[in-house]
């Protein structure tokens, strides 16, 4: 079988498309990997400028919220002493909270405003762990609660019926 001119032409242009498709997907920031805290701080320099994902805590006391410009600055740990600052420039999910887990996605970057020069973690993008935990005594206590009141209003209406039909039994 042989190919004509057009055919070879529309062969090189789907492969050198497909070609493009696969390094633009491999070397873009569309895919932004995720990495421990202890990870990031093991090798800063691999990660300087770098777009990725890091979960940590919310350490207590570390918040600092200014309604006014948006802006929100706290600090993440993995509780084995890899700390971050982290700036947000945004309104943070209704669920973020001090000692809370939370997944930032943002760009290490060197703390100019730090002595020690620590790492500043400026964040695009903030993701809240919610807490799979449920109070079960409450929802139990609950959950009683509208069977019983379910049980009164059934008894009541029961009561309703049987005196509306010994009254049309009289009449």
């Amino acid at each position: 079988m042989k190919l004509n001119g057009g055919q070879l032409t529309g062969i090189i242009i789907v492969l050198g498309s497909l070609g493009l498709i696969i390094y633009q997907a491999t070397r873009s920031e569309s895919s932004v990997t995720f990495y421990t805290p202890a990870e990031v701080y093991a090798n800063t320099t691999k990660f300087e400028g770098k777009l990725f994902r890091v979960s940590g805590l919310v350490l207590t006391g570390t918040k600092q919220w200014n309604a006014e410009t948006h802006e929100l600055k706290f600090k993440i740990t993995d509780l084995e002493g890899h700390d971050f600052n982290v700036n947000y420039k945004g309104i943070p999910p209704d669920l973020f909270k001090e000692g809370q887990g939370v997944v930032v996605e943002g760009r290490l970057t060197s703390n100019s405003n730090s002595s020690q020069n620590q790492k500043l973690i400026v964040a695009n993008l903030l993701m809240v762990k919610h807490s799979e935990v449920y109070d079960t005594q409450k929802d139990h206590k609950q959950m009683k609660e509208a069977k019983l009141l379910d049980s009164i209003l059934k008894d009541q209406n029961i009561q309703k019926l049987q005196s509306n039909n010994v009254e049309s039994k009289i009449l």
